[in-house]
């Protein structure tokens, strides 16, 4: 799974945020799930999906690297405490998430740009970082639980 594509690979190491991160085989294959990934994915996830023997911790600590370095994004999910990742270059996205199935949907633009601007203004706060997940259940979810309420 060591595909990073010889674009991919020069975008990443000369990005501003990761200037002196080494890219070992271990964050080189992390990075490759995280870019061929449709949705966040938890730790666990991306532990799955690997092909390549590494260990969870590692896991997790190369995602705190790269989170404290802005290159990925983590949003946590209070409907299990989990939370997932994702890289930032990819789209600034906010998630619906069912309260049922966990299944995350993106919302198609960002409800919340223009208040962050206003309200960081009013005192005079700059604004580096935002997220935004909504919780409830998508239809499939709702009809489930209709349906298990009228028997």
């Amino acid at each position: 799974m060591d595909t990073l594509s010889g674009k991919e690979l020069l975008q990443f190491r000369t990005a501003p945020q990761l200037k002196g991160f080494r890219l070992t085989r271990e964050r080189r294959v992390i990075l490759n799930v995280l870019l061929e990934a449709e949705k966040p994915l938890t730790a666990e996830e991306i532990l799955e999906r690997l092909q390549a023997d590494i260990a969870l911790s590692t896991v997790y600590r190369t995602l705190d690297k790269l989170v404290r370095r802005g290159y990925v994004q983590q949003t946590l999910l209070s409907t299990d405490g989990h939370a997932v990742f994702e890289l930032t270059g990819k789209a600034h996205r906010h998630y619906m998430v069912c309260l049922d199935c966990h299944r995350m949907f993106p919302l198609a633009s960002c409800p919340i740009k223009g208040f962050h601007d206003r309200s960081a203004e009013e005192v005079d706060f700059e604004v580096v970082d935002h997220s935004l997940v909504l919780y409830g259940y998508c239809h499939d979810c709702r009809a489930r639980r209709k349906s298990l309420g009228s028997q």
